[in-house]
Parts: structure tokens; sequence; C-alpha cells
């Protein structure tokens, strides 16, 4: 069974020179578990997803595997397993990126209430080290007043 969800999603890159970049969002969703795999679905909007307006986002969760697609405006999907390199295409109206990522930290703790998903990666464009990042994504019951 789908259930109305709030996600609170914190990135943050930490690039080769030593500067940080730190942004946060929250969006609307939805959630759903079946035969032991979880779904997040949600759209860009609001304070922190400026350029990713009326995307969506579909992830997975799957035997330690996750994955990110993103719809809409730009359209993308990337893998996440610790300690394997994945490579995938970033296509915007502007053109393709070659983006790889290798994760140090894949970690899920989620029930069918919610729970958090963890990513620790290096993030590569056409092979070249581009940030160390991390994604925390915390998935919350929206539960009626």
């Amino acid at each position: 069974m789908q259930k109305k969800i709030r996600v609170h999603v914190i990135g943050k890159q930490i690039y080769p020179e030593g500067h940080e970049d730190l942004q946060e969002s929250t969006a609307e969703g939805m959630y759903y578990e079946r035969n032991g795999d979880f779904y997040v679905v949600y759209k860009e909007s609001g304070i922190g997803s400026e350029g990713m307006e009326g995307v969506t986002t579909f992830i997975s969760i799957k035997d330690g595997l996750v994955t990110l697609n993103r719809k809409g405006a730009i359209d993308f999907k990337q893998e996440f397993k610790t300690g394997e390199l994945k490579r995938s295409i970033y296509t915007t109206g502007y053109g393709k990126l070659w983006l790889s990522v290798m994760p140090h930290k894949v970690e899920t703790d989620l029930t069918v209430h919610g729970g958090r998903i963890s990513l620790e990666y290096d993030l590569f464009v056409d092979n070249n080290l581009v940030s160390y990042n991390v994604l925390l994504l915390n998935i919350k019951e929206d539960l009626p007043l």
C-alpha cells in the first residue's frame, strides 16, 4: 500500500580544492514496499531544488542497491552499491554528461513507515574527480492531523 510521505534531503559536496556546498530540500511524495523492496517517489520543489523544479525522482532500494532515477527537465539514472563504480548519462536540455560514482557507503534503514537512506561517494564527470558527496534522505510517513 502506498503511503504519503515527506522526504527531507540533505546533500553535501566536498571539492578537492577544499570548499564545500550544502543543499537541503523537503518534498512530499509516495512510499511503498513490495516483496521486501522499497520505493520512494517525489517531485522536486521548493527551496534547495533550484533548477530541478518539475523533476520527478524515483528511488528503489533492493538488496543493498540504491537506484536513483530522475525524469523531467533532466533525465538521469544512477546506481549506488558499495565499492562498485557505476557509470551513467546525465541528460539536460543543454546536453549530456558522463557521470560515474564510486560509493564508499550505501546504508538504508527502512520500514513500512519510512526511514533513511545514506550515501557517501566520489563523483566523476568524464572520468575526472569532481567531488566527494554525502546524500542523506529522511523519509517520514505524512500522518494526517
